[in-house]
């Protein structure tokens, strides 16, 4: 027990506050919390028969919240498992349960202890694994199943109901609407959004809200990985149904000043043009990049990686690179691609960004500021850093404007474009989980940036090296 904990403790028993509402009855629900505000309690519980309320004062929620934070050490399984806001409302309701009434200054050591233990057993019993079900716009047409990390997709046509307690003849009835009577509102709810594949996901350790949030992000940074190995306009519109998805289906009707009528259709479902046969090839092929991006979500999802500071750097690149490509303006979506960059190498500054950015073109593709990038010598990596760079702050500072059909453009610079963008945030992203791996199985321990880095080029040179010494 650390001393601060122990005072937060103090704090929130003191801070409790118990106030009675019989006044100006009836209350509707805006007028009772304007009179809980007034009193100056929050998160507050009614009790209709005394007609009083109990809650806490800003000092007690502060002080809930610093309690919280001590039970969930950053990176620790315990911060996997359960916000901060979670935690925080269980360990309200255990302090009123427990020690309303109870002078602060009385509080020692037994009752700590017993607080703590509430604790340690409600952790305890989120020690389940909870499977979601999440329906994912993908391929138009069904293909093998295929996993990454603890992410499995399969179409909903071999969807294993079996798994989840309904027959497959239930499941798919002769008449009557699929699903049987616990899946046929979620299967209308997929084929509305045009979600036929279903991403299976076992999350472990966190309570039924938390495990949900865990499992849309997973099934996210999933469809990122395909997206990574599956480049191409056509798969950009890649979603989970559950959150951000344009509509497959686009109908404009636009008219002149003559009076001409023009009307136009078009089927914005991702991979239309790529057969089932191809897919699955493709996929299959895809197999070590996807073993590779799979560990890196399992340790997100587990937080179990030994390396978590960098394991962490890849999902939340891959999660802002999956996101900028949903994005249907270029200055919005080269924003979040560079963005990406700057989490999966933790710039922190745009200065540093730069810097990160050399730093990795010259650590993985051995190519120092002035190398060129294409045959014609035309773009340097410098020439491309910068680019990038200051697109990225003109954008999110205002000195270029969001909506513009151009990326941001000075005299006499290298102009980008979003494929130039998006293309080396793919490479980064696919080198640097492949990396990762590497130094992990080479025994490295040094969880930052600075070390992989290092790492990567010491590696790359000791081959050159070699080669050299091989080679007439």
């Amino acid at each position: 027990m650390a001393s601060d904990q122990m005072n937060s403790f103090r704090t929130a028993v003191a801070e409790i506050k118990i106030v009675s509402i019989a006044a100006s009855q009836p209350h509707s629900a805006e007028t009772l919390s304007q009179a809980l505000k007034e009193q100056g309690i929050k998160n507050a519980s009614v009790d209709l028969a005394n007609l009083s309320a109990i809650g806490f004062t800003d000092a007690g929620i502060t002080a809930i919240s610093d309690l919280a934070k001590s039970f969930r050490p950053s990176l620790s399984i315990q911060s996997q498992m359960a916000s901060n806001a979670t935690l925080g409302k269980f360990i309200a309701g255990e302090i009123i349960s427990h020690w309303k009434g109870r002078v602060a200054t009385s509080l020692g050591t037994v009752d700590f202890d017993l607080l703590c233990k509430a604790v340690k057993d409600w952790f305890a019993a989120q020690n389940t694994v909870r499977r979601h079900v999440v329906p994912c716009t993908l391929f138009p047409l069904p293909t093998n199943s295929f996993s990454i990390g603890p992410v499995t997709f399969c179409h909903v046509e071999v969807f294993p109901s079996e798994e989840f307690g309904v027959p497959h003849a239930e499941f798919w009835p002769t008449a009557g609407k699929p699903g049987g009577f616990k899946f046929e509102q979620f299967l209308d709810f997929a084929a509305s959004r045009h979600a036929p594949w279903m991403a299976l996901i076992d999350v472990f350790g966190r309570p039924p809200d938390e495990s949900a949030r865990a499992a849309d992000l997973a099934a996210d940074v999933a469809l990122a990985a395909i997206q990574i190995v599956s480049p191409g306009d056509d798969m950009r519109q890649l979603a989970r149904a559950t959150g951000r998805a344009a509509p497959l289906w686009r109908i404009d009707i636009s008219q002149t000043s003559s009076g001409e009528l023009s009307t136009d259709s078009k089927n914005q479902m991702p991979a239309l043009a790529r057969p089932p046969d191809f897919i699955a090839k493709h996929l299959a092929s895809a197999a070590p990049a996807f073993q590779s991006m799979g560990r890196r979500l399992e340790g997100y999802l587990t937080a179990a990686s030994p390396l978590p500071e960098l394991n962490a750097a890849w999902c939340n690149a891959a999660y802002w690179y999956h996101e900028a490509l949903a994005e249907a303006l270029d200055t919005v979506a080269v924003a979040k691609l560079e963005i990406a960059m700057e989490v999966l190498f933790r710039a922190e500054s745009m200065s540093r960004s730069k810097r990160r950015l050399l730093e990795s073109f010259d650590a993985i593709f051995g190519l120092g500021p002035s190398d060129y990038l294409d045959v014609a010598k035309t773009v340097s990596v410098e020439q491309i850093v910068v680019a990038i760079t200051t697109a990225r702050s003109r954008i999110l500072h205002g000195t270029w404007p969001t909506l513009h059909n151009d990326l941001p453009s000075q005299p006499g610079r290298l102009t980008i474009s979003y494929r130039d963008v998006e293309m080396l945030t793919r490479m980064l992203l696919l080198n640097f989980s492949l990396q990762l791996d590497a130094y992990q199985s080479d025994g490295q321990t040094d969880d930052t940036t600075e070390a992989l880095m290092g790492w990567i080029k010491a590696e790359r040179l000791k081959k050159a090296q070699a080669t050299s010494l091989t080679t007439p």
